[in-house]
């Protein structure tokens, strides 16, 4: 099969579509999938063409280092130039299937109308902004626009994928998606590396793990582990991930006088940070908008409890509620710091989070979320 994937961002950089995409395409390649995958290419370094664990990679021959902004959203012009470069590269070739990440929306809105010999056409859904569009733009009169524009690209795809129930549930609710066209397919973990890491727990140790973006909300746990560090000092805060907002809350743990016990590491390779994540007590996840949350599934294969925010459409509170391996927080550094105090002093519901995390986990493999994208591209050929 001959599959044509668009997503704006790809392996090197670093965030939970790029990482699905190529946890997955690497084992449909292995399939025998002939796979050109269509990307922005973000840094000079970055080659315009290269191969990638058996992917084509395929990246614009301009250089756009600003198409991320500094807060973290885009920047259209090179959105709708990205958009219009996918979309001639994938209909100039004969593919039996196209593959589009619904992020940042004018991808997929390219391929609409669609009239004549079209190619069948796979959207894979990660979230649903909605109202929450009026909480993050940095202009407000981009939200009713936004809010538009995801009621409209629904109507473009032969076959919806989401990540999670949250985001089937949303995508029908609020957006009007026909409930037949959603075939859900969550993330998954590699359960072979973290079988074979042994790192033993530190009881000082809690973790974040993600994008250092506005909606991921990290301040709330350093907030809350400024209030914790006054009563346990032994504890450490291990930040891993980068983006738009570090140097924003290293000031802030400067500030504070939490520089010692507040560690940035950045990007790290992937053994590392399974290591970090297994070396950990407890993994905290503040953000208010996941589509599921990759990390809060490898935590739960480090057999490190979680605790996530309490907000609407997070999918990673789905994860907590079906797998009772840790703590709903309140949206607030009180409420995280609270959570993060019960599991620091309960050893027994440290020890039960624990193991309900390791059971639930061993459903989630991307061996098999892999397959299941293939039963999806063959339905379409049918």
């Amino acid at each position: 099969m001959r599959l044509a994937v668009i997503t704006e961002t790809f392996y090197p950089f670093e965030g939970g579509s790029s990482k699905r995409y190529l946890e997955v395409l690497k084992r449909l390649v292995k399939k025998g999938y002939e796979i050109d995958l269509y990307t922005v290419r973000l840094r000079s370094e970055w080659k315009i063409e290269e191969k990638i664990n058996g992917i084509n990679v395929l990246r614009t021959k301009q250089v756009m280092e600003d198409y991320i902004t500094d807060e973290g959203f885009r920047t259209i012009s090179k959105v709708l130039l990205f958009s219009i470069f996918s979309r001639i590269k994938a209909e100039g070739e004969k593919y039996d299937v196209i593959e589009v990440n619904h992020c940042p929306i004018f991808p997929v809105l390219s391929f609409w109308p669609r009239f004549g010999n079209k190619r069948p056409l796979s959207v894979t859904f990660h979230e649903v902004w909605h109202s929450q569009w009026y909480n993050y733009v940095p202009r407000r009169f981009y939200a009713p626009l936004g809010l538009c524009l995801e009621k409209l690209y629904v109507k473009v795809p032969d076959v919806a994928i989401a990540v999670s129930g949250t985001t089937a549930n949303r995508l029908v609710s609020l957006l009007g998606m026909r409930k037949d066209m959603i075939k859900v397919i969550p993330n998954g973990v590699d359960h072979k590396i973290f079988e074979e890491v042994n790192v033993n727990k530190e009881e000082s140790r809690i973790i974040y793990v993600g994008r250092l973006n506005p909606h991921k909300k990290v301040e709330w746990l350093i907030e809350a582990f400024a209030m914790l560090s006054k009563e346990f000092n032994s504890l450490h805060l291990d930040i891993v991930g980068d983006g738009p907002y570090r140097k924003l809350y290293e000031e802030y743990a400067r500030k504070n006088g939490l520089t010692k016990n507040v560690t940035f590491h950045g990007k790290v390779n992937y053994n590392t940070l399974v290591k970090l994540l297994k070396r950990a007590y407890i993994y905290v996840l503040p953000s208010i908008r996941e589509g599921q949350s990759i990390t809060t599934l490898e935590a739960m294969a480090a057999g490190t409890p979680q605790i996530v925010v309490e907000y609407e459409g997070n999918g990673a509170v789905e994860l907590l509620r079906e797998s009772e391996s840790g703590i709903i927080a309140k949206p607030s550094p009180k409420s995280i710091a609270n959570s993060i105090r019960t599991l620091l002093e309960d050893r027994n519901l440290w020890l039960k989070f624990q193991l309900k995390g390791f059971q639930y986990i061993k459903q989630y493999d991307w061996d098999n979320i892999a397959e299941e994208y293939h039963k999806v591209y063959m339905s379409l050929l049918q």
